[in-house]
């Protein structure tokens, strides 16, 4: 592989005896309260200082479903490391990172604990789907998953690029599912009518199908050629990259990257690896970024540069995409998000530009044929995970709207917690 989309290498065993030995071991360990997972963290580290790599896996798989990919692509300067208390004063403890360390260094196989007579469907390979296959199989449960596309793993081999995720760190799970008796049927979209039929095979059923499309701009050309959507450009890319079923594009000149998200970061950077300069444009304030520090300080490292307060309002063409028109913006009162809403100034500016990349936010397919499934704006509603049909669950970015991958796989183990216990 191309060292442009490697990852970055795990903690050696000395780098983690050293940052391991820095954690206080509190006795009200805030780190783990920043956790969805609530992973017991004091615990794991405790186990790494003692050099005992089993017991701390043992902890973390208690905890969590999908460790290996939490370790490396949660917002850990928001939840666990952000909590720390070393951070106030100085540097903290880099949680995910010794996570990492553990999960890679340690490989034990899945075991089926007790056994059950229930089948289940899941719907979507995604993050909340399989963690509840995970979960129920371990309980003896016959679980099947039905994936809508060729992909295992949903965004987490379609949507982030090799260098934030590598596929082997996938494909560990789908070996975990397959010792487990998983059996995942690719290329199998549903509508909401095929969902409900299914009940009728299997004791429940579980929705996790995700958000699958990005917003539109809803400004003028923004359907002319050269104006990608960035799960169609990410998909693009990781074909290439993680599956070799596709050539990576050279892109020259300058591609512009519409939104501040995690995902707009994960655009920028495949672009700047392509051989193009990425310019990111967000209608509010760095302050109000969706992405994470780190995301936006790892693209700045990478020679991405960003536009603030710029509001896109057209896609200027000559024979193709040649630019953006922006309005320069200002910031007024919090909106419903908490964040201070974008203002108009009626002051505009043209940046030119080879191709644009619509990074927004995503919204989810309109599946909801016999409009049975109680929805709104297309996603589902539920009452504690389960939704207005017995039997049928739903969670994860479907119910959720666009949440983090540790949020979907919470989601996914307290459905099968429900079902077992039903």
């Amino acid at each position: 592989m191309n060292k442009l989309w490697e990852m970055e290498p795990c903690f050696t065993d000395e780098e983690a005896w050293i940052e391991a030995d820095r954690c206080l071991s509190c006795k009200n360990p805030m780190c783990e309260k920043g956790c969805p997972t609530s992973m017991r963290i004091r615990d794991f580290i405790k186990e790494i200082k003692n050099r005992d790599l089993s017991k701390a896996y043992d902890i973390i798989h208690s905890c969590s479903s999908l460790p290996y990919i939490c370790s490396i692509v949660c917002p850990h300067e928001n939840q666990c490391q952000g909590h720390c208390i070393l951070g106030i004063k100085g540097k903290p403890i880099a949680c995910g990172s010794l996570e990492r360390y553990v999960v890679e260094n340690v490989k034990k196989p899945e075991k089926i604990e007790t056994k059950s007579s229930k089948k289940v469907a899941v719907i979507g390979a995604g993050p909340a789907g399989i963690s509840c296959a995970k979960e129920l199989a371990k309980h003896g449960v016959q679980v099947e998953i039905y994936e809508a596309t060729s992909y295992f793993g949903g965004v987490l081999s379609y949507g982030i690029p090799s260098y934030r995720l590598e596929y082997p760190m996938v494909q560990r799970i789908k070996e975990e599912l397959d010792d487990l008796g998983v059996k995942v049927i690719y290329n199998r979209p549903l509508k909401e009518s095929e969902i409900i039929e299914l009940k009728k095979t299997y004791d429940a059923v579980f929705i996790s199908i995700g958000l699958t499309k990005v917003k539109k701009l809803a400004i003028p050309n923004e359907n002319l050629k050269g104006v990608y959507d960035a799960l169609d450009f990410l998909k693009m890319v990781n074909d290439a990259v993680k599956f070799k079923t596709g050539s990576l594009p050279k892109l020259d000149g300058t591609t512009i990257i519409i939104g501040a998200g995690n995902v707009a970061m994960d655009a920028a950077r495949s672009a700047v690896r392509l051989g193009s300069k990425a310019l990111v444009v967000y209608r509010r304030s760095r302050l109000e970024a969706p992405a994470t520090k780190h995301e936006i300080a790892m693209a700045e490292a990478e020679g991405v540069t960003f536009k603030f307060l710029n509001s896109p309002v057209e896609v200027l063409k000559d024979s193709a995409v040649c630019g953006l028109r922006v309005e320069i913006m200002e910031l007024g009162e919090p909106d419903a998000s908490g964040r201070r809403r974008p203002v108009g100034t009626n002051k505009f500016e043209d940046i030119p530009c080879n191709r644009i990349i619509s990074a927004i936010g995503q919204s989810p397919e309109d599946i909801y044929d016999a409009k049975v499934l109680k929805t709104d704006y297309n996603y589902l509603v539920c009452d504690g995970l389960k939704t207005n049909l017995d039997g049928i669950y739903a969670g994860g970015d479907i119910v959720l709207g666009a949440k983090t991958v540790v949020e979907a796989m919470v989601c996914g183990r307290n459905v099968a917690n429900m079902i077992l216990e039903k």
